[in-house]
């Protein structure tokens, strides 16, 4: 018995833990052609890379609060790009630069 009541605090204090900041995220490009695509997420490094349109699903983890921002700069025409943060609601931009952005903050339910 004296080693379940040792457990207690221990199971309680688990529980209660801090909250995490790991965040998932996904985005489409939709266009056709090429583009270059920069994206930045918080506790990554940015990236940028010419990729083939269209782009489905790719997905990221962001581990820290700030700001994801994806901009997509097609060679020719317009795109449209479309992201998506865990349960919040899909962010979408369009144009000869279109740009995406979702600011991560402590009411981001992941």
């Amino acid at each position: 018995m004296k080693k379940l009541l040792l457990l207690i605090p221990v199971l309680a204090l688990t529980a209660c833990g801090p909250k995490s900041y790991t965040y998932e995220a996904f985005y489409d490009i939709e266009g056709s052609g090429k583009a270059q695509l920069t994206l930045t997420v918080p506790g990554g490094a940015s990236q940028s890379e010419t990729v083939d349109l269209p782009v489905k699903n790719v997905g990221m983890l962001a581990n820290a609060l700030g700001k994801i921002t994806l901009v997509v700069k097609p060679e020719s025409g317009q795109a449209t790009c479309k992201l998506r943060v865990e349960k919040e609601k899909e962010i979408t931009g369009s144009g000869a630069e279109a740009k995406c952005e979702y600011d991560i903050t402590e009411s981001t339910d992941n």
